[in-house]
């Protein structure tokens, strides 16, 4: 199952949409705290997340740092996403990142290295 969190709606239905294609379930959040509350459900097993780098409240950043802290076995698998090209570029080392707008082929490809650890 894949966690998808963006506080723009318009956006977190694509990306929903187009995981779903790839044979995805899909779990969407508007907030990192909607997102920690999925993450605390032990019935629900995540197994990627793409997160907005740049949501109100908490920040992408801050929640992976929350997810690596709660999760330590997803920590790895978490996929910050940007609509600001020098926010991607200027991402910590070993993150994975992906720049929206972004492709189905981009997307499958960046969430197929994250679950290659």
């Amino acid at each position: 199952m894949a966690l998808v969190v963006d506080d723009e709606e318009v956006v977190r239905t694509v990306v929903r949409r187009m995981l779903e294609r790839s044979g995805w379930e899909v779990v969407e959040c508007g907030t990192a705290e909607q997102a920690l509350d999925v993450l605390a459900d032990s019935t629900t097993w995540i197994d990627v997340v793409l997160c907005d780098l740049n949501l109100p409240g908490m920040s992408g950043s801050a929640l992976t740092m929350r997810i690596a802290a709660a999760r330590p076995e997803l920590a790895s698998r978490v996929i910050l996403t940007s609509g600001d090209a020098g926010a991607v570029e200027g991402a910590a080392s070993g993150r994975l990142m992906l720049a929206k707008p972004f492709s189905m082929l981009e997307l499958e490809s960046v969430v197929a290295a994250a679950l290659a650890g």
